[in-house]
C-alpha cells in the first residue's frame, strides 16, 4: 500500500550554466565545489534527453516515507489525490517547471516558442514563463520586449550582433518585482539579478545574442531563424508588477498554464487559497513554518520549495516564522485579485 500522502520537498537539480555564480548558497542550495551554477531546478519532471545543460530531469523527492519517488511516480500512484483536477502532460509527467536562478553575467537575449510554432514543430515544447525577483545588484536590470516603435526590420538587422540590445526595454530590477514573460516574448535576465521562475514544462530556448564580445565567452549556438519565426514583436508587456512591502496577499498571474499569489507577512497565519487543487509554495524571504498539524510542522527557510498535494491543502497550516515572503502557486482555479 503506498504511503500516505503529506507536503513534500524534493532535491534541487543544480544547473551549471557560463552566466552563473555562487549567489544560490545564499537560498540554502549546496553548491559543488568552484561551480559556476546558474539554475537550482526546484521541480522538474521532463522527458529524458530534452535538456539542454541539466543531467538530470526529473525531481526526486529528499525525505519522508516518499523519498527518491519523481513527481511522474506519485502523479500514477496517487492521480488526483496528488494533481488535483489539473492535467498531466501528454506523456504523463508534471506541467510545471520552478528553478532559481543566478544571472551572474547577462543571459543570452533569447525567446521561446507559442503554441502556433509548437502545433508546426513537434520537438519543440511550449515555455511561457515568470520572474519573481529575490535579488538585485544596484543598477541591475530585466530585458524584456522591444522598445516601442522598433520594426522587425530592425530586429532582423540586429539579431546576432551587440546592437540587438539597444532594441530591448530595459527594467530596473528590484527584490519583490514581478514580470510575466508570455511565449514568444524577447527577454534577458540581467547580470547581478536572482529569480524564482515559474514556467511551463519545457527547455526549448532560441538564443538571439549571447553577449559573447561582452564578456568573451565560449560562443554558443544562436537559434536565429526559429527565434524570428516565434518572436511576437509587441506582446502584451502590461504584465509587471513592482514590488511592495505591505502585509496581504496579491495575485502576480493567471494563465492558461498557472497562477501564482505573493504573500507577505510579519508574522501569523499565511491563508492559501482553499481549493482541493495542488499548490506548491516557494519561500522567497524569511522563514516559514508548515505542515498537516502542529507536531508534523516543519521550518522551512528562503530557498525552500514546498509542494502541497491536493488530498492535504485543506489540512495545512502555514505560519510566517519573522518577516516572510512566499509565492503560491497553483495549477487550475485561479483565485480572483479580491481573494486573500
Amino acid at each position: 500500500m503506498a504511503p500516505p500522502l503529506g507536503l513534500l520537498s524534493f532535491c534541487p537539480i543544480l544547473v551549471p550554466k557560463p552566466w552563473g555564480g555562487r549567489a544560490l548558497e545564499r537560498f540554502g542550495k549546496a553548491l559543488p565545489p568552484e561551480e559556476l551554477v546558474g539554475e537550482a531546478w526546484e521541480l522538474a519532471d521532463l522527458p529524458d534527453g530534452t535538456a539542454v545543460d541539466a543531467a538530470e530531469t526529473h525531481s526526486h523527492v529528499a525525505g519522508g516515507p516518499h523519498d527518491g519517488w519523481t513527481l511522474s511516480d506519485l502523479i500514477a500512484t496517487y492521480g488526483a489525490d496528488f494533481l488535483g483536477s489539473a492535467k498531466p502532460t501528454v506523456d504523463g509527467y508534471f506541467p510545471l517547471l520552478l528553478k532559481l536562478l543566478d544571472a551572474n553575467q547577462h543571459l543570452s537575449v533569447q525567446v521561446h516558442p507559442d503554441e502556433a510554432y509548437v502545433a508546426s514543430h513537434p520537438s519543440t515544447w511550449l515555455k511561457t514563463e515568470s520572474w519573481y525577483v529575490l535579488d538585485a545588484q544596484p543598477g541591475a536590470a530585466l530585458y524584456i520586449g522591444f522598445r516601442p516603435g522598433v520594426t522587425f526590420g530592425e530586429v532582423e538587422n540586429a539579431v546576432g550582433t551587440p546592437e540587438l540590445v539597444g532594441l530591448l526595454q530595459p527594467f530596473d530590477a528590484h527584490p519583490g518585482d514581478f514580470h510575466h514573460l508570455p511565449a514568444g516574448t524577447v527577454h534577458a535576465l540581467g547580470a547581478g539579478v536572482i529569480a524564482a521562475e515559474t514556467q511551463t514544462p519545457s527547455d526549448t530556448t532560441f538564443r538571439m545574442y549571447d553577449w559573447t564580445e561582452e564578456y568573451n565567452r565560449v560562443p554558443r549556438t544562436l537559434n536565429i531563424d526559429q527565434a524570428l519565426a516565434t518572436l511576437n514583436l509587441a506582446p502584451n508587456t502590461d504584465t509587471f508588477l513592482p514590488a511592495t512591502d505591505e502585509d496581504g496577499t496579491r495575485l502576480l498571474v493567471a494563465t492558461d498554464h498557472y497562477w501564482q499569489r505573493e504573500h507577505r507577512s510579519d508574522g501569523g497565519r499565511i491563508d492559501l487559497y482553499p481549493a482541493p487543487e495542488l499548490r506548491v509554495l516557494m519561500v522567497t524571504q524569511g522563514t516559514i513554518r508548515a505542515g498537516t498539524g502542529e507536531p508534523d510542522a516543519e521550518v522551512y527557510p528562503v530557498g525552500s520549495t514546498i509542494l502541497i498535494p491536493a488530498s492535504t491543502v485543506a489540512q495545512t497550516s502555514v505560519v510566517a516564522v519573522d518577516a516572510a515572503a512566499v509565492l503560491e502557486i497553483g495549477l487550475v482555479k485561479a483565485p480572483s485579485s479580491r481573494h486573500g
